[in-house]
């Protein structure tokens, strides 16, 4: 009866809530399935400047709430030792944005993808999955690459030109959403290692084959033939090793029926490849199938960055005027030594970014990261270490060779993923009451609602943009409309002075050119591209102010060896053109 009596009451002890474990894993499913879907016109770029990452955001974001909303429910924290690892690694690789040296505005969407990973990995942890759970996030992964290779395979095969997506089947390769091959190519091969793997850990029974194993089997075949006409270096090389790291895997967990099977069908794939390409005339590009690349260059240039300031680096947010004035000066001294690349941002490789823009504290971070997680894998169950690595290489290579986390969004979570999987597998997890969580509720309710309305009016803006560019004569209603510049800083602005420049030359308007070069000149020191230094050119010859041309165009001829300004050179002063159109008038009578 004492039961009955405090059923109820404040004497009785608070039970714990139902787990959120489905939110969470929708939140996942349509990340992975259906924001990876949309589609909106747009220039190219990376970022948020690709529209399915601002639609990714979304369910991020809401993945993230709902872990920290679950915390906040249960008043208990579940972490590992991993997890303070992370901890102190995203902190160190947060300390350079206190340096002097430091760009924080350029830097910030990079620290905010850093901490909102770390977020997302800590939501994982909060739950208790169920094996059967857990593995279905691995499945949600397998379901979105497989969706990219149907449209991948439209884009190869069946596609017209003059379609929706503005995707040219003559002259592009078929990149999926990504718009970028090498982003796909890594998205592939990771679906090609995964299926592998989940295949293994899948048993027949007597002999059956079910449905979720025969989607496994027919992953090779699906995939293989849109990865070989990528022709992506980093994406083959990722799923030749990935496959080879596999094979012992498989071997050893699955049955021989379904090793066999699986090889069997990559054999398949490739025999599929060579039959379509053959049909459709297909070859790889020669320059896609030699080891030349401009990595060769650029990478080596960005260690020696770090070897010259391994303290501090050159600042956070700096790498590409850090890179194109340093390379300017080493070319300068050395002819013999390669000029810097025009506009490169990032030194496609992500040991070396870090460390030429924050010296040596972000690059030993990042090491002890790798080492926690590579740690992780060698207390795993004997036999499954490689396997494991497997998993990690596609992207990981990926991210020494380019930067696909700063493409897709999608390649970060899926990274996260792997690390929070590779540590539950041994992991002991320890739980910390929480007394106050107003503040954790707060932020589990705060962060999806401002993220998904930051990237509603991200996607707006960009649409709205893409329209001002696109449409001609020039509409300036749709740059008006533009409610969220802060996303599209460069494109906006670069759209808002350029044709500022070229009506100011058609209207002979001095005090518009004048504007124009107080924002270029700033510009420059941020943003040093060839088109920009170009038309600041341009802009004093308009003014006659020949001086000043000169010595830009000194500056633009050392920090752009190979760029042409001949064409602003030529162009002749406001007040020339003004009597040339004069005396060209016929005399009236």
């Amino acid at each position: 009866m004492t039961v009955l009596h405090i059923q109820g009451t404040r004497l009785a002890q608070p039970g714990i809530s139902k787990p959120l474990v489905k939110p969470f894993l929708a939140a996942l499913c349509a990340l992975f399935v259906h924001a990876l879907l949309y589609f909106q016109h747009n220039p190219g770029g990376a970022g948020l400047e690709l529209p399915f990452n601002a639609t990714s955001w979304m369910p991020f974001s809401f993945a993230i709430g709902v872990g920290l909303l679950e915390i906040s429910r249960q008043r208990i924290w579940r972490y590992t030792r991993l997890t303070i690892v992370l901890f102190i690694c995203c902190i160190f690789l947060s300390i350079p944005m206190l340096y002097d040296n430091a760009d924080i505005a350029a830097v910030s969407d990079r620290i905010v993808g850093l901490w909102a990973g770390f977020l997302f990995f800590v939501a994982l942890q909060q739950f208790a999955f169920t094996p059967s759970r857990r593995q279905l996030i691995l499945w949600f992964i397998l379901l979105g690459i497989l969706t990219q290779t149907l449209f991948g395979w439209y884009q190869y095969l069946w596609i017209e030109p003059n379609n929706a997506f503005g995707f040219d089947p003559t002259q592009s390769r078929p990149h999926g959403i990504f718009q970028q091959p090498n982003v796909m190519a890594s998205f592939l091969a990771t679906g090609l290692v995964l299926s592998g793997y989940l295949l293994a850990r899948m048993p027949m029974y007597r002999g059956k084959w079910s449905f979720q194993q025969l989607l496994l089997l027919i992953t090779p075949v699906l995939v293989i033939p849109i990865l070989i006409v990528l022709s992506s270096r980093t994406g083959w090389l990722g799923a030749i090793i990935g496959v080879a790291l596999l094979i012992p895997y498989l071997k050893q967990f699955a049955a021989k029926a379904q090793w066999r099977m699986w090889l069997l069908m990559i054999i398949l794939g490739l025999t599929t490849s060579y039959a379509i390409n053959q049909s459709t005339d297909w070859s790889a590009q020669e320059d896609r199938v030699s080891l030349k690349s401009p990595r060769s260059i650029h990478i080596p240039q960005s260690f020696k960055m770090f070897t010259t300031e391994p303290l501090t680096g050159y600042g956070y947010g700096t790498f590409e005027v850090s890179y194109l004035t340093q390379t300017a000066r080493w070319h300068h001294a050395d002819p013999s030594q390669p000029a810097g690349l025009p506009a490169l941002d990032h030194p496609h490789n992500e040991l070396t970014f870090w460390a030429a823009e924050g010296g040596i504290v972000p690059l030993i971070a990042l090491l002890i990261a790798a080492a926690a997680v590579i740690f992780k894998i060698k207390k795993a169950r004997d036999g499954t270490q490689l396997a494991l690595v497997a998993l990690f290489f596609p992207i990981t290579l990926h991210t020494q060779l380019e930067y696909p986390f700063y493409h897709s969004l999608v390649h970060w979570v899926i990274f996260i993923i792997l690390i929070y999987w590779v540590d539950n597998l041994t992991a002991k997890y320890h739980k910390k009451g929480l007394n106050y969580v107003l503040g954790i509720k707060v932020s589990a309710l705060l962060i999806p609602l401002l993220v998904s309305s930051y990237m509603i009016t991200t996607l707006y803006s960009g649409r709205m943009l893409t329209k001002f560019e696109t449409t001609l004569p020039l509409n300036i209603d749709y740059l008006m409309k533009v409610n969220n510049p802060w996303a599209w800083k460069h494109r906006y602005e670069w759209a808002l002075h350029q044709p500022q420049l070229e009506l100011a030359q058609t209207l002979n308007k001095p005090e518009l050119i004048e504007e124009y070069i107080r924002w270029a000149t700033v510009k420059a020191k941020t943003w040093p591209r060839e088109q920009l230094y170009g038309n600041l050119i341009l802009s004093y010859r308009l003014l006659g102010d020949n001086a000043h041309a000169e010595q830009i165009y000194q500056e633009a001829k050392f920090l752009f060896p190979e760029g042409d300004f001949s064409d602003a050179l030529a162009v002749q002063s406001l007040s020339e053109l003004s009597d040339v159109t004069s005396a060209a008038k016929p005399a009236v009578e």
